[in-house]
């Protein structure tokens, strides 16, 4: 996946985690520091496939999720901002409902080399 790398965020090279460290259909939440400030972001899995972003919805720069390692509504189709209900796609963060529409999540850029997760 190649994303934008955010300020902050994980460094090229760096191995966040082993595949295997998330549950499928569950979350790993990392946090980094850029100047004084701490960003945070999340790696989802869904089987084989790994999508990250930072952890901030659009609408209001709050955390998506409320519970860790979870950041989907019930179905696991789509993450959900718990603070205001919006809902993005997985496969692209982009917001397809609440008041953040047609906005999206902050990418991060990060790729799957045999079972680790590394930052680009």
């Amino acid at each position: 996946m190649k994303a934008s790398k955010i300020a902050g965020g994980p460094n090229p090279g760096d191995v966040l985690c082993h595949i295997s460290d998330i549950e499928d259909d569950r979350a790993k939440s990392f946090s980094y520091r850029s100047e004084d400030d701490i960003r945070e972001i999340f790696i989802h899995r869904v089987g084989d496939e790994i999508f990250a972003y930072e952890n901030s919805c659009p609408h209001a720069y709050l955390p998506l999720n409320m519970k860790d390692g979870i950041f989907t509504e019930r179905s696991g189709k789509y993450f959900m901002c718990h603070n205001h209900g919006a809902l993005f796609d997985i496969k692209t963060g982009q917001c397809l409902a609440g008041p953040c529409h047609g906005q999206s999540l902050v990418k991060i850029e990060v790729d799957l080399v045999e079972g680790n997760i590394i930052a680009q």
